[in-house]
Formats: C-alpha cells, structure tokens, sequence
C-alpha cells in the first residue's frame, strides 16, 4: 500500500493507495493551533493508529516549503515546518521500515496530470483548481463542507495535495516500470 502525507502545522491531508493505485481512503487531521508540535505530533500518531497496522510499503510526502514564499512563510514557520515534517519522516520510516520518497508541488502535479497541466493563477485559485482535478478523477468523493456556511472547507486542498503527491508517485513508476520493459 501507498500512504501519501500533505504535512503542514495544522493539517495533515492524507491519502491511502493500494498497490494498484485504487484510492482506498482520503482524509485530513486538523489541529487546534494551541497545541505545540509535539502535541501535534502525538495527535498525528493516534490519528494514523489504524494505518498503523496496515502493510505499507512506500510513504509519500510532499515536500515542504525551502524558500521564502508570501506572508506565510518566514524562517522560524519554515523551520517549524521542516522540524515537524522530520519528525513525522522519521516516526514512518521507523515504524514501517521504508524511507520516504519527497515529491515537490508543482513537479507532482504534473507527473500527476500531465506536462500540460497549467494552474489558472496563484495559491488559492491554484488550489481550488487542483481539487477540481482530482474531484474530476474522483467522484465518490464526499468532500467537506462547512456545517453551518456549506462551504468547501480549506481542508480538502489537503486532501487534494495527498492525492496528487499519489497520483504523482504511481504515476512516475509506471513510467519507470514501462521504460525497463522496453
């Protein structure tokens, strides 16, 4: 099986593939921002138990933010970020036995859909876009919706990005798989 990790300090998206490359789950843990990160941490954990016990044999994760990008992303959230995204890698790799494969943003979405994938602007709108995508290979989908506005909440993008870093990684060893057979 596949797991694929969007990881950020508060929310993790995450997706479930089989070997095949069936979606067999899609979901997201939110965190309370009060938390420090290693309550984050241990909520992840007893988030995942059920993961836990499963045979996973490839973990994929996006990988985070290296530079400096919008109001977002000074140097003490990028080392959070990146401690965080540590900690996690390494508790995987020790639990299931397999290191993490990184795939960066916009590289995964277009292994995922393609060369010609083209967002229509920037952040949200690139988001938004990406869901629809995925939405699009995915109808079961019950995606989330804001109890009392019914809006799409911001957590699907998560989800959406656990996805696409999937979709990505299945995608590329098919192309690697078809090459050797050549």
């Amino acid at each position: 099986m596949i797991f694929s990790l969007d990881i950020s300090t508060s929310c993790i998206g995450y997706s479930l593939f089989s070997k095949e490359g069936k979606l067999l789950k899609l979901e997201y843990i939110k965190f309370n921002s009060k938390l420090t990160i290693f309550q984050k941490f241990k909520e992840f954990k007893k988030q995942i138990e059920g993961i836990l016990a499963l045979n996973i044999t490839q973990v994929v994760i996006e990988e985070p933010l290296k530079k400096f990008k919008g109001k977002f992303s000074s140097a003490s959230v990028l080392a959070i970020l990146n401690f965080f995204n540590g900690m996690i890698s390494s508790f995987l790799y020790d639990h299931f036995g397999v290191e993490p494969i990184y795939y960066n943003v916009n590289n995964a979405r277009k292994l995922a859909f393609g060369d010609d994938f083209k967002s229509p602007g920037k952040g949200e709108q690139t988001k938004h876009y990406v869901w629809e995508k995925v939405m699009t290979l995915e109808p079961q989908i019950n995606w989330k919706y804001g109890p009392k506005s019914r809006k799409l909440l911001k957590e699907n993008y998560d989800m959406a990005d656990s996805y696409v870093i999937a979709l990505a990684h299945i995608n590329l060893m098919k192309k690697q798989k078809a090459k050797i057979n050549q």
